[in-house]
């Protein structure tokens, strides 16, 4: 029994430091999503793809109305074309209508690439946006909120607008890279 109880004193004794750490923490999240909305190198990047976007969509809307047309002539000549002829325009429709969707394509995949760079460029500088705000304000765990599997915490411990404001600070001290 004696050894149980000094078995049972050890455990604790082993313990009580951790418990007391844990005590001290100060844990602290950030919402890096909202930080890429509403940051304004974020709000630059996403204005750059939107514009980008649009321009690749003008392209695509003038590919698809040659289509459009390209079809309509055809239905239109349908009963009047001989069956060979016919069946030659259908297969330039149809070539067409393959180098539209990989045009498509190639328009999806390039936006999707600058998309994931901006992301990364700007993940990068948060990273140290981060660690300066850690070490400043001396908080010993800076969790991602959405990444973390946070389901709840309280509106106190959020730190993305400090984090928002001195990214800002931050990117506007150091020049435009192009």
């Amino acid at each position: 029994m004696k050894k149980f109880i000094l078995a049972g004193a050890v455990v604790i004794m082993l313990f009580l430091p951790f418990v007391s750490a844990a005590q001290t923490l100060n844990i602290v999240y950030v919402n890096l999503q909202r930080v890429m909305l509403e940051s304004d190198k974020g709000k630059e990047a996403k204005d750059s793809l939107t514009g980008e976007a649009n321009k690749l969509k003008k392209s695509l809307d003038s590919k698809q109305d040659e289509l459009q047309k390209t079809k309509d002539a055809i239905e239109k000549q349908g009963a009047t074309i001989k069956p060979e002829a016919r069946a030659e325009k259908e297969k330039q429709y149809q070539i067409k209508l393959k180098d539209y969707q990989r045009l498509y394509n190639d328009y999806q995949t390039e936006l999707q690439q600058k998309d994931a760079e901006f992301t990364q460029k700007i993940l990068k500088e948060l990273e140290e946006v981060v660690r300066v705000i850690g070490e400043r304000d001396k908080y010993t765990i800076i969790l991602e909120k959405n990444q973390a599997g946070i389901l709840f915490a309280s509106p106190a411990i959020d730190i993305t607008n400090k984090v928002i404001s001195l990214y800002n600070e931050t990117t506007k001290k150091k020049p435009v890279k192009k």
